[in-house]
């Protein structure tokens, strides 16, 4: 007796194809952290988000903000190209929220004295206060963020996610090349040679 059609169950394509993120052949283990990686990315720029509006910032800016002061300690000479790498964001996106701040009074932007047509940024006493303020909530916050992992799961994820940090660029422009119309109509059903 031939089964209902309601009963027969097909399998999905896979999502992935390489052999390290499949198990027994199956992409269901990589769905899953790929979901659970959205779930705490989306925690993540909610608490981002919260913090920085406590210091009355958007969650980008608080960023920023935050990235210049750190940053500023080992790299005195602190300019917007570095800032972006460190930040994985565009220079003109980053000149922008910069200059926000600037007109906040939370950054400095003086010339580099190497060369006059760069930047130097530097936090100001006031974002100084507000950062140093905000560790009240900031620190209670990230021990919470992070609280199931040990040093060797943090030292293991800053690891991970180092390499991880690097691939977004990548993966957007294969996928530009791939369906260069942004629709499936003319999607390409292979890779080019070489990636």
């Amino acid at each position: 007796m031939p089964q209902s059609t309601s009963k027969v169950r097909r399998r999905l394509p896979l999502t992935a194809s390489r052999a390290a993120l499949l198990v027994n052949g199956s992409d269901l283990e990589f769905r899953e952290m790929v979901h659970n990686m959205l779930a705490f990315a989306a925690a993540l720029q909610e608490v981002r988000n919260r913090l920085g509006g406590l210091i009355g910032l958007s969650g980008t800016q608080y960023t920023i903000l935050n990235s210049i002061a750190r940053l500023s300690r080992g790299t005195p000479e602190l300019g917007v190209n570095a800032l972006a790498e460190h930040l994985h964001l565009s220079g003109a996106f980053v000149t922008i929220e910069v200059n926000k701040l600037v007109q906040a009074g939370l950054v400095t932007k003086v010339p580099n004295p190497d060369d006059r047509r760069r930047v130097v940024l530097a936090v100001t006493g006031e974002a100084e206060r507000r950062l140093g303020e905000l560790t009240r909530v900031q620190g209670p916050a990230n021990d919470a963020l992070f609280e199931p992992l040990s040093a060797a799961d943090f030292k293991a994820l800053r690891a991970i996610i180092a390499k991880l940090a690097g691939t977004g660029d990548r993966t957007l422009r294969l996928i530009e090349y791939l369906a260069p119309t942004g629709t499936l109509d003319d999607a390409a059903d292979h890779l080019p040679p070489g990636v």
